[in-house]
């Protein structure tokens, strides 16, 4: 009876469900309310709580996961451009939710004092100090 939105292998679900760009903190209110009036065990995945959304990678380097690189590169062969298969991997990669949990508005995001495996592009707007100063989603 496990409830989740979100795992290591499923883009964000704020990203898939809901509308970041314009309505991030009402979309995040909406996700735990539906998940919370659900029936089982809810579990909350690490950045759900403070709204992180997938990275905004600028290019194909920014991503490690291998079933990214590999799918990249058939979209390329299957006639896709840069940008049109880059598009497909922001969506859908598993490194969406592999970010590192974003602490505070440092470099890199208060997790680490040294470059992470993979970066962060939104500490900046989205972490816990800021959060918790606002208490906005989960207030």
């Amino acid at each position: 009876n496990a409830l989740f939105w979100n795992n290591h292998d499923q883009p964000r679900a704020l990203s898939r469900f809901g509308d970041p760009q314009n309505y991030r903190i009402k979309s995040a209110q909406v996700l735990a309310t539906a998940m919370q009036l659900m029936r089982g065990t809810p579990f909350i995945y690490q950045g759900e709580e403070i709204g992180m959304t997938d990275p905004d990678y600028q290019k194909i380097s920014d991503y490690k996961d291998v079933e990214s690189l590999n799918a990249y590169q058939e979209l390329l062969a299957a006639g896709k451009t840069p940008a049109q298969a880059l598009a497909a991997i922001k969506k859908e990669s598993r490194d969406n939710s592999r970010t590192p949990m974003q602490w505070n508005a440092d470099q890199f995001a208060g997790f680490s004092k040294v470059k992470p495996w993979l970066k962060p592009t939104n500490q900046t707007q989205i972490n816990v100090a800021a959060e918790l100063a606002t208490g906005q989603i989960f207030n």
